[in-house]
């Protein structure tokens, strides 16, 4: 099971580098979030098949977790496979989930470029956050929308600072990640069953993005220019 939207890592080929560094940049980031929760609830919104969930709620025994995902298939693979007595999940869409307890801290990586009303996600963060709340949250930093077709938003530092802001949150402790690009199979005609890497295919999504919008290439030259062939992630701690 290899797809570019989602990651399940037990599927991923131990053997394959570029999977692991795939993995690894994703388990950064909630490594990083594990280290900065507050308080004694924690959401973790598009929490996808729930490894990362899980690794919140190993590094936190204190703390009470619960992980959303829109996904039926993701929230029951991750019930089956990662389970914690400090630990549940939720079938719900991010935009719409309601509590009647507020979150202490909300953590939301890679998920804002994926909706197509950021500021409505953002809103409903403000909503679902508890007095002296915090947000922990993520986003690509690098044009992203010719190379993955999931994405709707791309994000600057900037843009990405502003968004936050609208519900009087500011940047805190930050990290990025550099991933440079894979090259593996880019113009595989594979499906996710039968992908080799999460890479498959990616060149056909590319040259079909730039025949409907060619003046991203532009976009795309310049974020070469500046990075190199790589990606960049953000990861921000948010508050009040």
């Amino acid at each position: 099971m290899h797809s570019i939207e989602r990651i399940y890592p037990k599927h991923l080929d131990p053997g394959s580098a570029d999977d692991q560094a795939s993995l690894r940049i994703h388990l950064q980031r909630y490594q990083f979030a594990a280290e900065h929760l507050s308080g004694q609830r924690v959401l973790d919104m598009a929490c996808g098949c729930g490894y990362g969930t899980a690794l919140l709620a190993e590094r936190n025994p204190d703390k009470q977790v619960l992980g959303v995902d829109i996904d039926p298939d993701a929230i029951a693979y991750a019930r089956q496979h990662y389970q914690l007595d400090n630990l549940r999940y939720e079938c719900a869409d991010a935009e719409q989930f309601a509590c009647t307890q507020g979150f202490d801290c909300i953590v939301s990586l890679e998920t804002i470029e994926h909706l197509p009303r950021p500021h409505m996600l953002l809103a409903n963060y403000g909503r679902l956050l508890a007095e002296g709340g915090q947000v922990i949250a993520s986003v690509p930093i690098t044009p992203t929308l010719d190379g993955n077709p999931h994405h709707l938003h791309d994000f600057s530092k900037r843009s990405f600072f502003a968004l936050f802001r609208q519900q009087g949150l500011e940047a805190r402790q930050q990290l990025e990640q550099v991933q440079p690009w894979q090259f593996k199979g880019l113009f595989s005609r594979r499906t996710d069953q039968h992908k080799l890497n999460r890479s498959d295919g990616v060149g056909n999504a590319v040259l079909l993005y730039y025949r409907r919008h060619p003046l991203y290439l532009l976009r795309r030259l310049y974020s070469m220019l500046r990075y190199g062939f790589s990606n960049r992630y953000l990861t921000c701690v948010f508050s009040r």
